[in-house]
C-alpha cells in the first residue's frame, strides 16, 4: 500500500483496508458505470470538530439517482451516513475530507452487462481535500467544443458514473489547450455547467444559473448559495438560460460544488470576467459558504457531527 493513500475503505457493510476495497471487473458498475454516487465533504470547525454538509440532502438525491435506475440497495440513508462517518473517523486525517458514497450493479446474467441484474453493493471512499489554492486566485475556463448530454439520452438529473465520460472529455481538452476548466453548453446553445460544477454568473448585479432542464446536475451547493443569497445579501438567485456571449460580457462567475466550493471563473475564451480577479459577490459568497461549512452559520440542520456517537445518521 503506498504511503499516501487512506488507509480504510468502507466495502459492503464493513471497514476494509484500501486496496481491499474492490469489485469484479465484468460487474456492470465498473464495466459499464452502472452506479449511481454521491460526494459528501465534512469540514473541521473552528474547535476541532468534524461536520458533514449537507449529508441527508445528498442521499437523498443518491436514492431519487438509485429510482432513476431502479436500483435497490441493502442499507437505509441512516445505515449509509453511519458508515460514512466511522470511515472519516478511521482514516482520521486530521483536515477536511471527501467522502465519496457509490451504490452499484454487479454482474448480469450470463456476465452480460446488458441484462437486468438485482444484484447491487456500496462502496464508500474518503480522501483528505485541503482547500484548493485556486479558492483564492480563481481559474481560466473555455467553452468546450463538447456539447453537454441531455435527459432524453443520458439524463444529468441522475448523479451515474457513465454520464461523466461527458465532463471527463470536456475537461482533459481544456487542460491540454491550457485551460484550468471549461464550460459546456447544451444542445440548444445555452450554458449548462462546468464538469462537476454548476455555474453561476453575475450581470449587472443580478445572480443568474442555468435551469434544471439545461443539462444539468440539481446542484446542492448552488441550492446552498441561494438560501445565503438571499438570506445574507437580499439577492434572488435566478434561474435562466444563459447564452454562450452573456459569460464574455458578465461581472462574474463563479462555479459552485462539493469539490470546487465556491470557485471563482477569472476569464473564459481567455476575455476576462469583469476585471481578471475574483468578483466582489463571489468574495462575500465564499466568506459566507464557509461560515456555513464550518459551523459558524445560521443553518446548524446542513451539518452533520461525525462522531463515534453519532448513531442516528444524518442530522
Amino acid at each position: 500500500m503506498s504511503a499516501t493513500t487512506p488507509e480504510y475503505a468502507w466495502l459492503n457493510g464493513r471497514l476494509v483496508p484500501w486496496d481491499q476495497c474492490v469489485i469484479h471487473a465484468r460487474s456492470q458498475g465498473a464495466f459499464w458505470g452502472a452506479n449511481v454516487f454521491e460526494g459528501v465533504r465534512a469540514y473541521v470547525a473552528e474547535d476541532g470538530s468534524l461536520n458533514a454538509f449537507r449529508m441527508d440532502d445528498h442521499l437523498a438525491r443518491l436514492r431519487r439517482s438509485m429510482k432513476s435506475l431502479r436500483m435497490e440497495i441493502d442499507y437505509s440513508p441512516d445505515q449509509l451516513a453511519r458508515a460514512c462517518a466511522d470511515l472519516v473517523l478511521a482514516n482520521d486525517f486530521g483536515t477536511d475530507a471527501h467522502v465519496c458514497v457509490v451504490a452499484y450493479f454487479g454482474m448480469g446474467n450470463g456476465f452480460d452487462p446488458m441484462n437486468t441484474t438485482t444484484e447491487t453493493g456500496v462502496h464508500i471512499t474518503s480522501t483528505p481535500v485541503p482547500r484548493s489554492p485556486a479558492h483564492d486566485r480563481g481559474v481560466a475556463a473555455s467553452i468546450s467544443s463538447w456539447r453537454r448530454i441531455s435527459d432524453d439520452a443520458m439524463p444529468p438529473r441522475i448523479k451515474t458514473g457513465a454520464n461523466y465520460h461527458n465532463s471527463r472529455l470536456a475537461q482533459h481538452e481544456a487542460l491540454r489547450n491550457g485551460f484550468d476548466t471549461t464550460l459546456l453548453l447544451n444542445a440548444r446553445g445555452t450554458l449548462a455547467e462546468a464538469p462537476g460544477s454548476c455555474v453561476v454568473m453575475v450581470r449587472d448585479g443580478e445572480l443568474v444559473t442555468p435551469p434544471g432542464t439545461s443539462g444539468v446536475l440539481e446542484g446542492l451547493t448552488v441550492d446552498t448559495v441561494a438560501a445565503l443569497a438571499d438570506e445574507q445579501l437580499g439577492l434572488p438567485l435566478r434561474r435562466r438560460e444563459i447564452d454562450r456571449t452573456e459569460l464574455y460580457v458578465c461581472d462574474e462567475v463563479f462555479l459552485c460544488g462539493t469539490m470546487s466550493e465556491l470557485l471563482p471563473v477569472t476569464s473564459v475564451d481567455r476575455l476576462p470576467v469583469g476585471d481578471g480577479l475574483p468578483g466582489p459577490l463571489t468574495r462575500a459568497l465564499q466568506g459566507h459558504y464557509d461560515d456555513a461549512v464550518r459551523a459558524r452559520g445560521k443553518h446548524p440542520e446542513w451539518l452533520t457531527p461525525i462522531t463515534a456517537e453519532n448513531g442516528e445518521g444524518a442530522a
